[in-house]
């Protein structure tokens, strides 16, 4: 397959979440090969990741990052907790830069070559979109497995520079999404400053203004769609008011352990309810 392999271009559609989302697609045959990628993949890089990096690895997950962060909560109620996301994680990671990370830990030429030609038809489909004859290498497609990948091996890099280079009390990432505790304010900001250094200059990303924050754990943090305090969560507004307008009978058991592990038993009846009608 080593040289002959080419990619098919994509299929897109919107994704209105929080915020809408471009998803592209690939064809059958790409995708058999993202997961034979994943599956490869895994082992490979899975162990170099810190521990509480929680999203798309086994044995993780969202539920799980979000008991973590409300225990962290519970150990340090009084430190100060930054809450912060990457503006555009995903159209922002720089090609070149990925294609270096990949080839730290993987040597193997027949599957260097199948993750550039994956991450090079998403440049050329940029390329084309803009109808310029220089390619963007910038970005991955949301709708590739092997993104999901690539976005943790290239956070692993920001994952180590704060748990090692800064250590603070506690950190963890969901996604692009993370959470860093520190005793004293100052310190924190200083943190803020050198990491959003770090990831403009090492990453070629930026970190999101609109969530950007820092306050006292005590007082609680909206995070992965749930309201967390140390001795209390719940869903927040929106995610109760997103479940409800998805519900259907392919998604129920994910969203009543969503909901049941959040907000307790009380809100499943109106999720059942909800489906009836």
């Amino acid at each position: 397959m080593c040289g002959v392999y080419t990619h098919s271009g994509y299929a897109h559609f919107i994704v209105q979440d929080t915020k809408p989302r471009d998803i592209a697609v690939a064809n059958v045959r790409d995708r058999v090969v993202h997961r034979l990628l994943y599956d490869y993949m895994t082992p490979i890089w899975d162990k170099t990741f810190i521990y509480d990096a929680w999203s798309c690895r086994p044995g993780k997950g969202l539920h799980a990052a979000i008991d973590r962060s409300q225990s962290f909560m519970r150990r340090y109620p009084d430190a100060w907790v930054w809450r912060a996301d990457i503006k555009k994680m995903f159209d922002s990671i720089n090609q070149v830069t990925m294609k270096q990370l990949l080839r730290r830990r993987i040597k193997d030429p027949k599957a260097l070559y199948l993750l550039d030609t994956i991450i090079n038809s998403y440049e050329n489909e940029l390329a084309s979109k803009q109808a310029s004859k220089q390619a963007s290498k910038q970005g991955l497609p949301i709708g590739n497995l092997t993104s999901q990948i690539m976005a943790n091996i290239y956070l692993n890099e920001f994952d180590r520079y704060i748990v090692h280079t800064k250590k603070p009390l506690a950190y963890l990432r969901y996604g692009d999404d993370w959470l860093c505790f520190v005793s004293d304010l100052n310190e924190l900001e200083q943190i803020r400053g050198e990491s959003r250094d770090f990831l403009t200059n090492q990453l070629s990303l930026t970190i999101n203004p609109k969530i950007d924050q820092i306050q006292r754990t005590c007082k609680g943090v909206s995070y992965l769609g749930v309201q967390i305090w140390p001795n209390g969560k719940r869903l927040l507004p929106q995610t109760r008011y997103r479940v409800a307008q998805r519900l259907d009978q392919t998604n129920v058991a994910s969203y009543r352990a969503l909901v049941s592990s959040q907000d307790g038993t009380k809100h499943l009846k109106r999720l059942d309810w909800k489906l009836l009608k």
